[in-house]
């Protein structure tokens, strides 16, 4: 199922991330975290000419949404001819050292990519931190959302959850 081999391929490009320099700030760690991704998904045989992995892709009015979520897994409209709602499979939301506050502003955009855009899945991640803020979430798709924690405790160390 794309659903858990997307969750895995996260795991593994989670667990590459092992240089401290990129847990300091969250946009190192995104590039970090990007490229392992991708080159998992790649070898997983994921990413095709149509599937492809962005980075901050703006939404725009045609979206029906203006943000910038941190990392996508799609088909984009323009490629496919099909609606901006179709042939989206996964969004990542990342936060370095997340308040309670600023994981529930990152939910609520989860769910606008969830509601907006039929994303089935989204993952937030919380950068150099132990909480996942699972128990935080109080949107209306709890079955779409997973959440981890990641920092090195000296290696890699994630700690996922999902909302009950």
């Amino acid at each position: 199922m794309l659903r858990d081999e997307i969750l895995t391929a996260t795991d593994e490009a989670l667990r590459q991330v092992t240089e401290l320099r990129f847990l300091r700030t969250e946009r190192g760690f995104q590039g970090k975290f990007y490229c392992a991704l991708q080159q998992i998904l790649d070898e997983m045989g994921l990413l095709d000419d149509e599937r492809i992995l962005e980075m901050e892709y703006q939404k725009s009015a045609r979206h029906g949404m203006i943000q910038r979520p941190d990392i996508i897994l799609h088909v984009p409209a323009e490629d496919s001819g099909a609606g901006v709602a179709e042939n989206n499979f996964a969004v990542w939301a990342l936060k370095r050292r997340a308040t309670t506050s600023q994981a529930r502003q990152d939910f609520a955009r989860l769910d606008e990519m969830f509601e907006r855009l039929c994303y089935p899945l989204g993952i937030f991640v919380n950068i150099d931190a132990r909480d996942h803020f699972a128990a935080s979430y109080n949107g209306g798709f709890p079955e779409r959302l997973r959440t981890v924690a990641v920092w090195l405790d000296p290696q890699v160390a994630t700690s996922w959850g999902c909302p009950e």
